[in-house]
């Protein structure tokens, strides 16, 4: 065949360029792969219109139109009777040619999606008609193919994101093109690469759709794009999408987070808290007054168990306001208010204004200097309970970081109720998990002895088409908590960082260490992905209770 040739293979049939038997050849090789590049669309819509209701249809691919004759690739068996009743509707001569079933079922993805409007709805193989796990590299081609134009492939990208988990969308500019990445489960994921040609073109589009100034490239954009999505059975789903550009070597750096404003949280038992943490935090939220903080590192999950905390305790006998830089999900029976440092609206001038609100409880996005953090705990003394979030290692690490951005410690004493810091590992994979018997490097890293291993319960993923063959799906928090108790107050007030430790010990505090050696002792993650995410000093500590 021509390759420099623009026609399809039907059209250089109908002009004598090709035979019928060439043709066929091109189009469906000796294993019955098919082409499907090559195919006409013309062909399609021609045999398609004479059936409005296609779910009557054998599983048929249209090839060729020839002399009065439609040549349909097929995956199974087609029967005489069913044959004769289709030639009997097109008045036409059918001849069946058997195609593999990816063929077909790649050939029908690319004809019932819609490009240019975006969905999380997992594909459904039409043969079996289960849910299909999708190999993300391969489709992503296959569907940027079909796209027209460059927001029709942007919206690809981020249609498959949906679909696949993913919590973010990297657009990267080598030398070979623009490398699309997704993260999913919190690890960076190769996808494509859109060639040189259009890389530039792909990340002005992806400006247009958020409102950025296009003309420059020179200095990092921010913005935001609001969009509808279509999941399951629901349409026009809410979608926000944060978009950041980057000026590096080879053009502009672009990522995606994607916010769906459906309420993506589950209930409390579904965080990753253990039984007896559970209980201390539930009791927490109880309380008329005091401040529980959030600590760990940006994607450590802190947003998701705030929320849902706040869901918790938001009924209609509550006024709940938060301050937020930004407001990532719309929550019910909540007024969210969100900080605007250009315009004076910054966290502390925020907080001073949600008081004069009757709140009971306030969520306050984040402590970052003095200012906030003494009006926050004057407010935690004065009938507000009081959420927030700092930055710190561990939950113990946030006693000493709150006093160097300086409240008073009777302060801090006298209103902290609680730390909760935490990480988020992901899970061993349920659809290839197998049995694992620890080894005795494994039960040191841990610390633990055999006795307490539970090795019947220990398991790994071998890795499969579910979970991207990682052996891990889905994510679940690993939970430090510090409950502040008298003792610990009086520490706080006048003690050290080493009489805090020493009582944290003999307390037997629920340490990372603690929640780690539960998490894998009961099947649910790996010391390996434990270790990726703790921080070093989390491990080597030891309480005295490991019960």
């Amino acid at each position: 065949m021509n390759s420099t040739s623009t026609l399809s293979v039907w059209q250089q049939l109908k002009n004598r360029e090709i035979t019928c038997e060439e043709a066929l050849r091109w189009l469906v090789d000796e294993e019955g792969t098919v082409t499907l590049s090559l195919l006409d669309v013309e062909v399609s819509y021609r045999f398609l219109r004479e059936f409005p209701d296609r779910s009557t249809l054998p599983p048929l691919l249209p090839l060729l139109l020839w002399q009065n004759c439609f040549y349909l690739g097929c995956p199974v068996p087609v029967s005489l009777d069913t044959i004769r009743r289709l030639s009997d509707r097109t008045f036409t001569n059918i001849k069946i040619i058997p195609v593999t079933d990816k063929s077909y079922t790649t050939w029908y993805r690319t004809q019932n999606i819609d490009a240019n409007r975006l969905s999380s709805q997992p594909f459904i193989n039409p043969l079996t008609g289960e849910h299909e796990q999708e190999n993300i590299s391969e489709i992503t081609r296959e569907l940027l193919a079909k796209a027209v134009d460059q927001i029709g492939r942007i919206k690809t990208i981020i249609s498959g994101a949906l679909r696949n988990r993913a919590s973010d969308i990297h657009l990267e500019p080598t030398t070979d093109g623009l490398r699309i990445r997704y993260r999913i489960d919190g690890i960076l994921r190769d996808i494509t690469l859109l060639p040189p040609e259009i890389s530039r073109r792909a990340i002005v589009a992806l400006k247009v759709m958020a409102d950025m100034d296009i003309a420059e490239s020179r200095r990092p954009q921010d913005a935001r794009i609001g969009d509808k999505y279509t999941s399951g059975s629901e349409s026009d789903l809410g979608l926000d999408m944060r978009v950041s550009t980057l000026p590096c070597v080879g053009g502009e750096k672009a990522v995606i987070r994607l916010l769906p404003r459906e309420n993506p949280f589950a209930g409390m038992d579904e965080l990753g808290f253990s039984d007896r943490t559970l209980t201390i935090y539930k009791g927490w939220l109880k309380q008329p007054q005091g401040m529980i903080i959030f600590t760990g590192p940006t994607g450590s999950g802190k947003t998701s168990t705030l929320y849902t905390s706040l869901q918790t305790v938001a009924t209609e006998y509550v006024n709940v306001v938060t301050v937020e830089d930004p407001v990532e999900y719309i929550l019910p029976r909540i007024t969210q208010t969100q900080v605007h440092e250009l315009a004076g609206m910054t966290f502390a001038a925020g907080l001073r204004a949600i008081l004069r609100q009757d709140p009971d409880i306030i969520m306050l996005g984040e402590i970052r200097d003095h200012e906030t953090a003494e009006t926050a705990f004057r407010a935690a003394l004065t009938g507000h309970l009081v959420l927030t979030t700092l930055h710190t290692n561990d939950a113990a690490s946030a006693i000493p970081r709150l006093k160097d951005i300086g409240p008073d410690p009777g302060l801090i004493s006298d209103a902290l109720l609680g730390i909760v810091a935490q990480r988020l590992v992901r899970k061993v994979c349920p659809h290839c998990a197998v049995p694992y018997t620890p080894t005795e490097f494994d039960l040191k890293l841990l610390g633990i002895h055999p006795d307490q291993a539970k090795p019947e319960e220990w398991r790994v993923g071998k890795g499969c088409a579910r979970c991207f063959h990682s052996g891990y799906s889905g994510r679940e928090a690993i939970i430090e908590l510090l409950d502040v108790d008298d003792t610990l107050r009086q520490i706080i007030y006048e003690g050290t960082m080493t009489q805090m430790y020493r009582y944290l010990a003999e307390s037997g505090f629920e340490s990372f260490r603690m929640a780690a050696i539960a998490k894998v002792t009961h099947g649910i993650t790996t010391i390996q992905e434990v270790l990726r995410v703790l921080p070093h000093s989390a491990m080597s500590r030891r309480s005295v209770n490991l019960s």
